[in-house]
């Protein structure tokens, strides 16, 4: 297996990875999502660690090219390398949007009907359909965006998810091909601030 289609593996690896530190979050922050803002802090803190892990697998990518001195255009590499993740994103999003607006008419198809019975009130019948079926298995995969879609999962609001991992590749690589390391640029301005005080 070449570098590039290991990399394009991790880079799903990454992408649950992620997820699962989004459940380990709500959990962590629990607290924070009775306030209003909570959810939306929530989301981009998530999309920052999204970020982060692509932007990282990316870097690594680059350097591993510098050093096996196969380093390709930079301006192109990155997004090579996240284009499996973004499709398969992309394809999930496009085939629930097709569901949600019935173009693919199967978004009525009846699944189950589950009964409640509310204390000495008859017998309450709710019925659920495909995509309310299929509903919560996005808003879980597309766990980073949940404080960005509220109560409805909008398709075009789905797309920020690969607009991220596009991004971050992207970044990731050419900072890497340039030598470019946050921590060092971290390490710079702390020892700045450090002088300042100094003085």
């Amino acid at each position: 297996m070449t570098n590039r289609k290991k990399t394009a593996l991790f880079m799903f690896v990454d992408y649950l990875i992620c997820l699962l530190l989004q459940l380990i979050g709500l959990i962590i922050f629990s607290w924070m999502l009775n306030f209003s803002w909570g959810y939306f802090v929530y989301s981009v803190l998530s999309s920052l660690v999204l970020f982060g892990l692509i932007y990282s697998r990316a870097h690594g990518a680059a350097q591993k090219d510098i050093r096996h001195k196969e380093l390709k255009s930079p301006l192109t590499e990155g997004l090579l390398l996240v284009a499996p993740l973004v499709i398969f994103n992309l394809l999930i999003i496009g085939v629930y949007a097709l569901l949600a607006a019935n173009i693919i008419p199967a978004r009525d198809v009846l699944i189950k009907i589950l009964y409640s019975f509310p204390e000495n009130q008859p017998r309450v019948a709710t019925e659920v359909f495909l995509l309310d079926y299929i509903t919560p298995f996005v808003r879980i995969w597309f766990g980073t965006l949940v404080g960005f879609l509220g109560d409805k999962t909008s398709p075009l609001c789905l797309l920020i998810s690969p607009a991220i991992t596009l991004l971050a590749a992207f970044c990731g690589y050419f900072a890497g091909s340039r030598k470019f390391f946050i921590s060092n640029t971290i390490v710079k301005v702390q020892k700045k601030i450090k002088n300042k005080f100094n003085e």
